[in-house]
């Protein structure tokens, strides 16, 4: 495509945000505007019509994420994730029969410097030496056949705008836009991705910009530090209890065949689900789907986390000392998305913790100064299970952490014996409200949460059940749900305390 041309397709992928704008009064009608069927795969699509510019969003949603990793292959589901940008058998290759063989080989170069690695103190260090020369010369052969970032430069070059991914506790997500003349080309390379991926490069991603992601996200950065150490100890049990990003011995370790292993087991037909809004037809997406997207396998048998959390029994507490500022997080287990009360941990978290008019950020950051940012959030690190209300506070200059700390659980203690007001909640359902609307309007946005509510609820109709259950929530509701939850013994802290120079 001609320069002048992709730069007017981006200006009209610009407009998105302003495509398919969604008033107070209409938005309840949307719901008789999505359509949708299931492939014999089991891939479930929504159709939303929307013809007000010559564009279209997507995406792509695997109810797939850290949470269904085990020992040993923690961070597989980010890693795969990269590995969806690799391109196929006819992309990003000059010769897929030669790379094969070619990867092959660095794949037993990896397993003899791994097998020998494995052995600790025994390892002869000779022989890893010439180990690792060896993995290093396979991986160069490998990577003679690779046309680098060809899938991503199809999609540009055909208008595509804002090509991400993202992996998360519970779900992959995939999305970008298109201009609507390129549905048939997005058919082909969002449905080959998925059904016929080739994990090229993959020890270079992974021990390139995969490993240099944990180093920037956790071992570099004292947030992400904090972050890893608290979840280690909130979640003694169920699978929440690792980042997404994974332990590094753990992505050191993992094999080509093993990331292959873990997309076998996930990425089958009925674990997708596609959401196209945008200026599209119903008839040509639904051909276009079963031509492109059929031979993704399925449907299957998923694998079931019946783990649970147990009734946590005391307050776990971990202090880290650290060079940088102090950090203030702890945790409260609640219910996940399905509970009867989420609509109420959504009010309790709006209340407290968010925004510049909240309590925490009221009393802690405007009037006593003894925060430069506090607040709070439900849902962490995911909404499928049971989870954990997530508070914050970062200390101003010369405050202690423990009269911050202190300063925090009095709030809470005023929550549970005070409740809120009226005009509090009435502030939160106007917000959710307003926030909901707003969500609808975008192609990108409206995409997303199809898809989220279709997979974790099992029917995408009740995101538009939002606003219904906030406006259902009595002070009495929050009062009571504030009791069982801001409890110390349900309550996990991590500290970070700034370490004093010698």
């Amino acid at each position: 495509m001609p320069g002048y041309l992709r730069a007017t397709v981006t200006v009209l992928l610009g407009l998105l945000m302003l495509a398919g704008a969604v008033s107070a009064g209409n938005y309840m009608d949307l719901q008789d505007e999505i359509q949708e069927f299931t492939l014999d795969n089991g891939i479930h699509f929504m159709v939303l019509e929307r013809h007000d510019v010559p564009v279209f969003s997507f995406r792509t949603y695997v109810n797939v994420g850290s949470v269904n990793e085990v020992t040993g292959i923690t961070g597989i589901a980010h890693i795969l994730e990269h590995m969806a940008f690799k391109g196929t058998d006819y992309i990003a290759t000059t010769g897929y029969k030669k790379e094969r063989k070619a990867m092959e080989a660095e794949d037993n170069a990896f397993y003899a410097l791994r097998d020998e690695l494995n052995k600790g103190h025994d390892a002869d260090p000779a022989v890893l030496e010439q180990l690792r020369a060896d993995f290093e010369a396979a991986k160069d052969v490998a990577r003679e056949f690779v046309v680098s970032n060809e899938f991503g430069q199809l999609v540009e070059n055909n208008g595509g705008n804002g090509m991400n991914a993202s992996t998360g506790a519970d779900a992959t997500n995939y999305f970008y836009n298109m201009p609507s003349n390129r549905l048939e080309l997005w058919a082909y390379l969002e449905g080959t991705r998925m059904s016929k991926p080739v994990f090229r490069e993959f020890y270079t991603e992974k021990d390139g910009p995969v490993t240099e992601e944990r180093r920037m996200r956790t071992d570099n950065s004292p947030f992400g530090m904090l972050m890893e150490q608290f979840l280690n100890m909130a979640f003694s049990a169920h699978p929440y209890h690792h980042s997404t990003i994974g332990y590094m011995s753990d992505i050191e370790s993992i094999s080509r065949q093993d990331c292959i292993d873990f997309y076998d087991k996930w990425y089958i037909g009925n674990n997708f689900t596609v959401a196209v809004v945008g200026d599209v037809e119903l008839k040509e997406v639904k051909r276009l789907a079963k031509k492109y997207f059929s031979d993704v396998p399925g449907p299957g048998k998923l694998p079931v986390i019946e783990t649970v959390e147990p009734v946590q029994k005391g307050e776990k507490r971990i202090v880290v000392m650290d060079d940088t500022q102090p950090i203030i997080m702890a945790g409260y287990h609640k219910g996940g998305m399905s509970h009867p009360d989420d609509a109420v941990y959504d009010a309790i978290a709006d209340i407290a913790g968010q925004g510049r008019t909240s309590r925490l950020h009221t009393k802690l950051v405007k009037e006593d100064k003894l925060c430069v940012a506090a607040g709070c959030f439900s849902g962490f690190p995911g909404n499928k299970y049971p989870n954990l209300m997530l508070v914050y506070a970062i200390p101003s200059k010369d405050v202690s952490t423990a009269e911050v700390e202190a300063a925090l659980y009095a709030e809470f203690d005023k929550l549970v014996a005070d409740g809120v007001t009226e005009e509090e909640l009435a502030g939160v359902k106007k917000r959710t409200k307003a926030n909901f609307i707003r969500s609808l309007g975008g192609n990108q946005g409206m995409a997303g949460q199809l898809c989220a509510y279709q997979a974790l609820t099992g029917d995408w109709r009740d995101m538009f059940k939002t606003v219904e259950k906030i406006e259902a929530v009595t002070v009495e509701d929050v009062k009571r749900v504030a009791a069982e939850i801001f409890v110390t013994s349900n309550r996990t802290v991590a500290i970070v305390e700034t370490e004093e120079e010698e």
